[in-house]
């Protein structure tokens, strides 16, 4: 059966072949910026593509045009487009359908030949190609081609830095697709929208755009097209200066992909957002992970010379920016040729080479005024005012300054923060509109949107009241503490009692977890927002409560443990599962613990064994008496403490974490007053092959009752 239409083979993403010498490596092929699209299905279709072959010398009249244009399309597959066989199977398609002049398959193999060009980076062959296609197609009134030839010719205009006519040809392509009710199209369009709104600095824009092409994709249960909106969720939240969210979303896309069995990375992404949160190791390590998977990739070496640029490697950034700029001149591959062009400014500029400097910094400038985009403005305009102040010329430096902080203040991340708390109250408010006009209720309006403003309010007013009592009665605590200066060992155990409490509830805690709460608030997610708020509320007043004695019952110290667990989990999605384990012979309504006591082992191994990672974590607590001695394992299946310190670089490797040193030290103090030693074991755990297999801690300390 020969498939007749685009979406039964659309696809999107690309690493083609010409290659140039870097060092002694052949590198850069082009890859499309953003890859926003595919279906689920594997590169290539062999059955489908076995199948429409074995048709070939039976296909009669226009059965033959429209064999050869579905071949051409199997090969868009993700993630290996190729664009040699495309051109192949759609040039005879075109010679076929000239020849017995089917209109439907010409314009079909002219998108086709389209799309290969484009594949290629010949962007003017690409468009002229693209423009045949769409004066066709709208002839014979083909909307669906119409829409999907629109959609490439937007996306090679926005490879040339034209934003304003990819954004028309966007806008058009949309209509088409709606008329034709393209779903699939409807997603993709949605998706390259959002690309150009965030390189225009629209950060609203851009997130209204993902969050409907999300929205289109699950309808459709498209996997790896809901893999490709994560990672444009990520890409959207790094632009705007949000690196923890977009971490998140880029472990969110490997998480799914690992559920659905999806052949996926997200290194070079990770290695991005590592560099912007000044952490060059990790940088480092998944962008050389990336490079050793796809060598030739320009955008990976254009991550690279960024860390480089980052870590004062300013000569490693500037051979890697001139060779790219050399590429992307001679495909005319604007877009990238922009942040080329401002990386070998900026390198120039560091080593005081003010004339190439500033050569290079007026060519990104000039390419990134052309095409609108803000954020490269941004970065040349404090390119300009540097070099021209050690230039000596102090009015254009002071000039270019001015222009820098005008730009950077009208796109500021808090705004952009408030632009999608707008359209998720929008957004909300559209659908119960619509709900309550098909009812006949129009009197609901005012009070659906009031009990949402309500619960929000309820929501943001509880969370800062909770960090104001928190903060009250810490103080207080300090003050009683204080009082009992006389009693010099009673001091000792409240002071470790404080310090161990600050620890735990620390300001990067709070903060996380009220952002954790506003991010649910954005997200419209109501019930997680609320759920996450009662467990963190009741975890904060348990705490409280317990810190007010030396010993608490060994019950109440496992149940503020479950809520800790149950926070740290809802936060991070579920990436860990947990199991909490006490033996018969432990009488825990009865034995006594100083507070806190298990809680900082627990956390050092959600966030230094299982948060890194690749797959599922396990994390197993287990309580067991033995004469008179209370043992408490900590076990975790995550990286290992060698391979954290690796991963986490040389900076942090002498780094020890409060929360433990208190405990060892509280734990310290009961050995020596029961004449006990070895309090704290660690055990690092290997499999059979001698690799990491996480690692264990085993804490005794003596039984004790009232």
């Amino acid at each position: 059966m020969v498939p007749n239409s685009h979406t039964d083979h659309l696809i999107h993403g690309n690493r083609t072949s010409p290659f140039f010498k870097f060092f002694y490596l052949y590198l850069f092929i082009p890859v499309l910026f953003f890859c926003t699209c595919s279906f689920a299905q594997q590169h290539p279709d062999r059955v489908m593509i076995n199948k429409l072959k074995g048709e070939l010398p039976f296909a009669k009249g226009r059965f033959l045009p429209d064999h050869l244009n579905s071949l051409s399309e199997l090969y868009w597959w993700f993630p290996r487009p190729n664009p040699d066989t495309i051109y192949f199977y759609a040039r005879q398609a075109y010679t076929e359908s000239s020849r017995i002049n089917y209109l439907p398959g010409l314009s079909r193999s002219l998108l086709n030949l389209g799309v290969s060009e484009m594949y290629k980076r010949n962007y003017p062959s690409a468009e002229s190609y693209l423009y045949q296609g769409i004066n066709l197609s709208e002839r014979i009134h083909d909307n669906i081609t119409s829409g999907w030839s629109y959609l490439y010719l937007g996306w090679v205009l926005f490879l040339k830095n034209d934003y304003i006519r990819a954004e028309d040809a966007y806008k058009k392509s949309a209509i088409y697709f709606q008329e034709a009710g393209e779903d699939e199209g409807k997603g993709r369009i949605c998706a390259y929208r959002s690309i150009l709104y965030t390189a225009m600095g629209d950060y609203g824009k851009g997130f209204e755009y993902c969050h409907s092409s999300l929205q289109v994709r699950e309808k459709m249960n498209d996997r790896v097209c809901i893999l490709f909106s994560y990672k444009n969720f990520g890409n959207l939240y790094k632009a705007a200066g949000d690196y923890e969210t977009a971490l998140e979303y880029y472990r969110k896309s490997l998480q799914y992909a690992k559920a659905h069995k999806i052949d996926w990375d997200e290194d070079e992404e990770i290695g991005t957002i590592y560099c912007r949160m000044n952490n060059m190791d990790s940088s480092f390590y998944y962008l050389r992970q990336s490079l050793n998977k796809y060598p030739k990739d320009p955008n990976i070496w254009l991550s690279l010379s960024e860390t480089y640029l980052a870590h004062k490697d300013y000569d490693s950034a500037l051979k890697i920016s001139l060779l790219l700029i050399n590429n992307y001149r001679e495909s005319n591959d604007r877009f990238h040729l922009m942040s080329a062009y401002l990386d070998a400014g900026k390198a120039n500029a560091e080593m005081k080479n003010d004339l190439p400097a500033l050569k290079y910094t007026l060519e990104g400038l000039s390419l990134a005024r052309q095409a609108g985009s803000k954020q490269s403005m941004i970065i040349g305009y404090q390119l300009l005012s540097g070099i021209y102040n050690h230039l000596g010329k102090t009015d254009s430096a002071y000039l270019y300054l001015e222009k820098y902080t005008l730009l950077k203040d009208s796109v500021l991340t808090r705004k952009f923060v408030s632009r999608m708390q707008d359209y998720a109250t929008t957004a909300e408010n559209e659908r119960g509109r619509a709900q309550l006009l098909l009812l006949g209720k129009d009197n609901k309006i005012k009070e659906q949107q009031l009990k949402q403003k309500t619960l929000i309010n309820m929501i943001l007013i509880g969370s800062i009241l909770s960090f104001i009592i928190l903060g009250a009665i810490i103080f207080r605590n300090i003050l009683l503490r204080r009082r009992n200066e006389k009693l010099q060992n009673i001091k000792k155990v409240g002071e470790l009692q404080q310090q161990a409490l600050r620890a735990q509830m620390n300001p990067h805690f709070l903060f996380n977890s009220l952002n954790s709460i506003n991010h649910f608030i954005l997200l419209n997610n109501k019930s997680q927002a609320s759920e996450y708020l009662t467990k963190f509320s009741k975890l904060v007043r348990l705490i409280l409560q317990n810190s007010q004695n030396p010993l608490i019952t060994l019950e109440s110290e496992i149940e503020s443990l479950h809520l800790y667990l149950e926070l740290e989990s809802l936060r991070f999605s579920n990436y860990f599962k947990y199991k909490v384990s006490v033996s018969d012979e432990v009488e825990k309504d009865v034995i006594k613990v100083p507070p806190l006591i298990i809680q900082p082992y627990v956390e050092n191994a959600i966030w230094h064994g299982l948060m890194h990672k690749e797959d599922e974590g396990q994390l197993d607590i287990e309580l067991w008496k033995e004469e008179n001695n209370l043992f408490i394992k900590v076990a975790d299946n995550g990286i290992g403490r060698k391979h954290a310190k690796e991963f986490h670089g040389k900076s942090n490797t002498n780094h020890k974490s409060l929360g433990l040193k208190i405990t060892e030290e509280r734990i310290a103090m009961l050995q020596r007053s029961n004449e006990k030693k070895h309090a704290v074991i660690i055990h690092d755990l290997v499999n059979p092959d001698g690799s990491a297999a996480g690692t264990e801690v085993i804490i005794k300390m003596p039984v004790l009752y009232d």
